[in-house]
């Protein structure tokens, strides 16, 4: 793995990106203008070795600190390039770098869970890789067992806690579960 000054031209956002949503990029932004960038990008290539084409990488960690480059105005960000990562450890290495941020929403660490489950790894891998105990692991994995779409509706409203979402758990019907949802904090 080397780490170079790459041209922000040269980099394109993994489409696969489990956080959709950047957040507020202000203060970061502002802190890039002030101070550059500490900790480099990490990124793949994908036609570095096709002859005639603009190279380009996709960012597999630092698409907040790639986005906060483009509004500081920056030319080029520190990148490390990691060749031969397969396309599950792409998702496993994002979903766990953004399990490990503070401001994901219950609802959204128990997406990550549950599509790390899907990729082949147990709540024992995913407990050590992420730092989560496994009882909280499996606590945010009876959230996303919810309703998707009804969830999204009422957090269009409202943000249910923690406490609510464990409420929520100790209802084994799941049908009941999505009812009960639509009622708490009404």
């Amino acid at each position: 793995m080397s780490v170079v000054n790459m041209p922000i031209e040269y980099l394109v956002p993994h489409p696969q990106n489990p956080r959709k949503d950047l957040g507020n990029l202000e203060e970061l932004t502002a802190s890039i203008k002030e101070n550059g960038i500490y900790q480099n990008l990490t990124v793949i290539p994908v036609n570095e070795a096709v002859p005639g084409e603009e190279p380009k990488y996709m960012v597999v960690i630092g698409h907040r600190r790639l986005e906060a480059a483009k509004r500081a105005g920056l030319q080029e960000v520190p990148c490390a390039i990691v060749r031969g990562m397969s396309e599950t450890r792409q998702l496993q290495t994002m979903l766990l770098e953004n399990m490990q941020r503070s401001d994901l929403t219950v609802y959204e660490q128990a997406q990550g869970f549950q599509q790390l489950l899907d990729f082949g790894m147990d709540i024992e891998d995913i407990s050590q890789q992420s730092g989560f105990s496994k009882s909280t692991i499996r606590r945010r994995l009876e959230i996303a067992k919810l309703d998707q779409n009804k969830l999204k509706e009422i957090s269009s409203t409202r943000q249910l806690s923690l406490k609510e979402f464990d409420a929520l758990a100790r209802i084994k019907n799941l049908e009941a579960r999505n009812k009960a949802m639509e009622k708490i904090g009404t």
